[in-house]
């Protein structure tokens, strides 16, 4: 019974507060990635943002997508077709009211093969991301990029779509985006 009400006393604090306001964006694709392979960085993206228990908890409240694409839409009009993607992201938080914005991109999609008489078939692979975070609450950009290369013979890890996961993961765990949604407890403020 104590376990209960400390449980309790534990799930009411944490409703107290207002819910983090996240604008986490799909992959954007440049470079003709397969709709398979997206979907799956997209899911690796939202694994990274997932909160446990969040509904019943409400910590974390996730902006619907088309809210997303009409903010970046109108932003994206307003600056320019130059303007780059960092540069997108306070303009965005501030049009969104977002306390968190996660912007992923695939920018390197590319595999294709070739015959040596030596070797046999030369797979030639390339991927590459980047993932842009900014944490409207510490006004802080964080700008992560991964790339992988594969220039070998055949193996299971020799596609393009392999190596694009593996540089996704990398970016979202360099980028620490879980510990923005979860801080330290020595990080709170007070």
């Amino acid at each position: 019974m104590p376990m209960l009400a400390a449980l309790l006393i534990c799930f009411a604090s944490c409703t107290e507060a207002a819910p983090l306001r996240l604008a986490q964006y799909p992959v954007i694709d440049r470079a003709w990635c397969p709709i398979d392979v997206l979907m799956d960085l997209n899911a690796r993206v939202s694994r990274a943002t997932h909160v446990p228990l969040n509904g019943y908890l409400h910590t974390v409240e996730y902006l619907p997508e088309n809210e997303l694409a009409a903010a970046m839409g109108e932003v994206r009009l307003e600056m320019g077709p130059k303007a780059k993607d960092k540069e997108l992201l306070r303009p965005l938080a501030a049009r969104l009211q977002a306390d968190l914005v996660v912007l992923p991109i695939v920018d390197g999609y590319q595999e294709w093969h070739r015959m040596s008489w030596r070797r046999g078939t030369i797979y030639h692979s390339y991927a590459s991301v980047m993932l842009y975070v900014y944490d409207a609450r510490t006004d802080e950009v964080v700008k992560k990029g991964a790339s992988r290369f594969y220039d070998d013979e055949s193996s299971s890890r020799a596609s393009a779509a392999y190596l694009v996961r593996q540089a996704m993961d990398e970016v979202l765990y360099t980028s620490r985006l879980h510990e923005r949604i979860y801080p330290p407890k020595d990080k709170i403020s007070r």
